[in-house]
């Protein structure tokens, strides 16, 4: 499974955003406001529909509808770090965050976009922020980027703080279960590794990266069978998969 807890950025949180209309205090004239929330979820559905062109002819709009709008500047973010232009995309981030610091959605997004330039201390500690408050939706969901945001910086402890609340509020959280047992087997703590990726498998769809996944635990606590029964599982359904090649490499070249 690829590591891509860090879902805030996902164009699965646009909806949301877009859902939320702004406040009377960020906007300008009623028409200007009208007219900017509807470029702005155009917009959203053409990010959403990887039509960038038109995502950014529409969000651009709506920007310059109204500037102030906390919504519009965030998505601006994710529509310009997709384009590459990583100043505009912080530049909308940060602008986000300055008109409504408060909003969970926008501290989750941003921490995340942070997350994925290196700045790990800092974009943790605003996904935590979101996690803390009581009306955000999914702060399990905020834990869990928290989580990868501290295994990315190398604070393993951290990130196993932070999974850890995600499956106190979602004890069935496939991504957290996931996260958590590759953890625990990187940390050589191979018994909690099995029983998260257990945890894992009753709930989540299987994939090369936990078949492998399984196939290491088991051999590390010299569970023969085990580990054969996840290798010729991985070589049958996933033949092709890079995490195959690794079984075979490894099975080539033991030790």
């Amino acid at each position: 499974m690829k590591n891509n807890a860090v879902v805030a950025l996902s164009v699965v949180v646009l909806a949301a955003l877009t859902g939320c209309m702004s406040t009377r205090e960020t906007l300008g004239t009623p028409d200007s406001e009208r007219a900017a929330e509807i470029n702005l979820q155009l917009g959203t559905d053409y990010l959403r529909k990887n039509n960038l062109a038109q995502a950014k002819e529409k969000i651009d709009k709506a920007i310059e509808q109204n500037p102030r709008n906390p919504n519009a500047q965030i998505t601006a973010g994710m529509l310009y770090e997709r384009l590459g232009q990583t100043s505009k995309a912080e530049s909308h981030f940060s602008k986000a965050l300055a008109l409504d610091p408060q909003n969970p959605e926008i501290q989750n997004n941003y921490g995340a976009y942070l997350c994925q330039k290196g700045k790990h201390e800092r974009g943790e500690k605003l996904m935590l922020q979101a996690a803390a408050n009581p009306l955000y939706r999914t702060p399990e969901v905020a834990y869990l980027n928290a989580a990868s945001c501290a295994t990315a910086g190398g604070n393993m402890k951290a990130a196993e703080e932070n999974l850890r609340k995600a499956l106190a509020i979602r004890p069935k959280f496939s991504d957290a279960l996931y996260q958590m047992a590759d953890l625990q087997f990187k940390q050589t703590d191979y018994l909690s590794a099995r029983g998260f990726l257990e945890r894992y498998t009753e709930v989540g769809r299987t994939s090369p990266a936990t078949l492998w996944l399984g196939v290491r635990i088991e051999r590390a606590l010299g569970n023969a069978a085990a580990a054969k029964n996840y290798a010729e599982r991985l070589k049958l359904e996933y033949p092709r998969a890079a995490q195959t090649k690794e079984l075979i490499e490894s099975e080539r070249n033991p030790g």
